[in-house]
């Protein structure tokens, strides 16, 4: 009888132990909801900070992460955040050319295009597109198009 009442009594141990692991862990799922938010402000954060390592990697070779050529090299880019290796990563995918400035090119081509156009506003005579625009026809809007031809032929 003594040694039932030893295994009674070692059982009932073992079970206020169990009893007292299932309370601690009972408590730790409560701090899982907390563990999570922090894990996503964490991420949120991580975030906006390699945007702006990237916004700050990509005018320290001048380009524009919003526009042209610097938003193309943005989404294919996932090299190390350094400027050697954004570089040559721009070198080998894009050419010389786009390390050397994109805004020195952007500017040239703006400036070669104002050029272009002042010229063609010297050459080009007014053209009397009324008649063709107030009847619709296509056939209107096409001889106005070929007499302004043969006029710029002149």
């Amino acid at each position: 009888m003594a040694l039932v009442k030893i295994l009674f009594i070692d059982r009932r141990q073992q079970m206020s132990e169990n009893i007292e692991n299932t309370e601690d862990s009972f408590e730790s799922d409560k701090n899982w909801k907390a563990i999570r938010e922090e894990n996503k402000a964490l991420k949120e954060e991580l975030i906006a900070y390699q945007s702006k390592e990237r916004d700050d990697l990509f005018k320290q070779v001048g380009l524009d992460r919003n526009k042209g050529v610097g938003k193309a090299a943005d989404l294919m880019y996932e090299g190390d955040l350094e400027v050697n290796a954004l570089k040559e990563f721009l070198s080998a995918e894009f050419g010389e050319e786009v390390v050397s400035g994109q805004q020195d090119s952007i500017r040239s081509t703006v400036n070669e295009g104002q050029n272009r156009l002042d010229a063609l506003q010297q050459t080009a005579k007014a053209i009397n597109a009324a008649p063709a625009q107030q009847t619709g026809r296509v056939r209107d809007s096409i001889a106005s198009k070929i007499t302004a031809l043969n006029e710029l032929k002149k």
